[in-house]
């Protein structure tokens, strides 16, 4: 028996609503597009060292030998401390003995020949001559005695609080004169020569500021700054220095860092890392717009703190997908929510 078309109709007519109200969307959490000043920056790794400038190299213009060496590489002194014990050399005494004697002598040779012109056996010039060998004996003698030659020994003292770079002579040492000892430096200053990329370089300029730390404590930064940028490849490392100076007491000698110079800022629109997609047509980003989802083409920038720079000519000032935008196409209609949806799922 076949049904009454009227019937038909109605039924047609009472249930197609029903999946037309049924049309799918998606539950999205969106993110505000705004503006931010974000801050481009270049890295580098290097070591921290002593500032050349800080650094004294202690010597003594006498041979001798090292009696005792009361430091090691790498110690804390403090002004006045101990640093050896030096034992002046015999030929140094020995220089300072001669000096000493021809002194001695030529001052008796002026008393001698002055009693001589008294009694008119000698001349003003025999007196002046002998004179002049008294004055160069005792230029003879003040040299020796200003290089310390007529010391058997010497206490080495630190002349300001510092640390113990490196140790070029060890206990017992015979030493010539003027041989360095030890090489200390300055308690402060301290410097970074950092390796930059070659594509990097042009960007830095001295005066930069540079935020460093420890490749094994991040959590502590210096700020310090650009003092100087060097113009070729280092051979042996294939990056090009930068010389960064770092505070006082700033982190340890030795301590291996990684760097972080602030080239430029500028301003750009932001979103957060999650709301951008990629597909073989690019970089791309969501936002709604009358409850549907919108897709925009974009370009990316710089990426600070789980932000990212996006800039693109289509561009709304409406909100954007930061979650959930995996599931949409353009014009999906979406709804918000998403947020509270995965932190329940997150608790479970």
């Amino acid at each position: 028996m076949n049904a009454h078309p009227l019937l038909l109709l109605i039924v047609t007519l009472t249930f197609t609503p029903a999946y037309a109200a049924d049309a799918p969307s998606v539950l999205v959490q969106t993110v505000p597009l705004k503006q931010q000043t974000l801050t481009d920056s270049v890295s580098g790794y290097g070591v921290v060292s002593p500032d050349t400038g800080s650094l004294q190299s202690i010597s003594l213009p006498r041979a001798g030998q090292i009696l005792a060496l009361r430091v090691s590489a790498g110690q804390v002194v403090k002004k006045g401390a101990l640093l050896l014990e030096f034992g002046t050399g015999t030929d140094a005494a020995l220089a300072y003995q001669q000096a000493a004697t021809a002194v001695r002598f030529a001052a008796s040779e002026v008393a001698r020949v002055t009693q001589l012109v008294g009694q008119q056996l000698a001349t003003q010039s025999q007196l002046a001559s002998v004179q002049k060998t008294l004055a160069d004996a005792q230029t003879a003698l003040r040299a020796q005695q200003k290089i310390g030659a007529g010391k058997a020994s010497e206490r080495v003292i630190a002349p300001f609080d510092g640390v113990v770079v490196a140790l070029q002579a060890a206990q017992g040492d015979r030493l010539a004169a003027g041989a360095p000892l030890l090489q200390l430096a300055r308690a402060g200053g301290q410097r970074v020569l950092l390796g930059v990329e070659p594509e990097d370089v042009s960007k830095v300029r001295a005066g930069m500021a540079v935020r460093v730390a420890s490749v094994f404590a991040s959590n502590h930064v210096v700020q310090g700054r650009v003092v100087q940028v060097f113009g070729m490849i280092n051979p042996q490392t294939q990056f090009v220095d930068v010389l960064v100076t770092l505070p006082a007491g700033g982190l340890l000698a030795g301590t291996r860092v990684r760097a972080d110079i602030d080239v430029g800022q500028h301003a750009a629109w932001v979103v957060p890392r999650s709301a951008v997609l990629r597909d073989g047509h690019g970089a791309y980003l969501y936002q709604v717009q009358a409850g549907k989802a919108k897709r925009v083409n974009v370009s990316t920038g710089l990426e600070q703190n789980g932000v990212m720079a996006v800039q693109g000519t289509g561009l709304l000032q409406a909100p954007v997908v930061s979650l959930g935008n995996y599931e949409l196409h353009d014009g999906m209609a979406v709804r918000g929510g998403a947020q509270k949806l995965i932190q329940r799922g997150a608790t479970r």
